[in-house]
């Protein structure tokens, strides 16, 4: 082989080889792209409306975290795994606190929660009620007084399954719409009005009802 046609080889080879690196690099690039970015629970709490309780100040929702503790004593489900309150002891309830504060603040760093999120929901966000968590979403409770909100509770209606996530407190009529129209607002209003806050094992199922019935768009469940 000349020595014009060794080069040639030799460059037609160093392309090669160039060409070769750059295609896996690219390829390497837009494997690393297209990989989805995971969601912390953190994230999808508060996308959700929930509001983080605060896990390093002690004066920043220091009353919010005695409530929570509190409840958090006296329920059976969603404990923590490796956290033992201490029930006496000089500060006790500050330390019991900051057990709590320290399970959220791990908690919440996950990005697979599906078994981990009611715990969170419960024991790591700002303690509020359910009408409260759709305000601050800006949704739009649908509202209970006659002649108001006429069109989106027919929606509603027309739609109602009761027994699909039925709303509790109500006997479903037969037929007339504005008598299951009067039903609905009651069940709502009744649900809007319920003293369960986010700590409580209920908020969950309230939640969804809430979100599916009572408020002027149809918004998908989270299962």
């Amino acid at each position: 082989m000349s020595l014009t046609s060794t080069k040639a080889a030799l460059g037609l080879g160093t392309v090669g080889v160039v060409g070769t690196g750059s295609y896996f690099a690219i390829s390497g690039s837009s494997k690393q792209d297209n990989v989805p970015i995971k969601t912390k629970l953190s994230e999808q709490l508060i996308k959700e409306g929930f509001v983080l309780l605060n896990f390093e100040s002690s004066s920043t929702h220091s009353q919010e975290w005695t409530t929570v503790l509190g409840k958090y004593k006296t329920s059976n489900k969603d404990k923590f795994s490796g956290v033992t309150l201490l029930e006496n002891g000089q500060d006790h309830e500050s330390k019991n606190i900051g057990a709590l504060k320290e399970a959220c603040k791990s908690l919440i760093e996950k990005t697979e929660f599906s078994e981990s999120y009611d715990k969170a929901r419960r024991w790591c966000v700002v303690p509020k009620g359910v009408k409260d968590i759709l305000l601050g979403l800006k949704k739009q409770v649908l509202k209970h007084e006659a002649n108001e909100d006429v069109d989106l509770w027919k929606r509603k209606v027309a739609v109602y399954d009761h027994k699909d996530l039925p709303l509790a407190g109500i006997t479903w009529p037969v037929s007339g719409e504005p008598e299951k129209i009067s039903k609905l607002k009651e069940g709502c209003k009744a649900l809007m009005e319920k003293d369960v806050k986010t700590y409580d094992e209920d908020f969950s199922a309230d939640f969804k009802i809430a979100k599916r019935w009572c408020i002027g768009e149809y918004v998908a469940l989270r299962r």
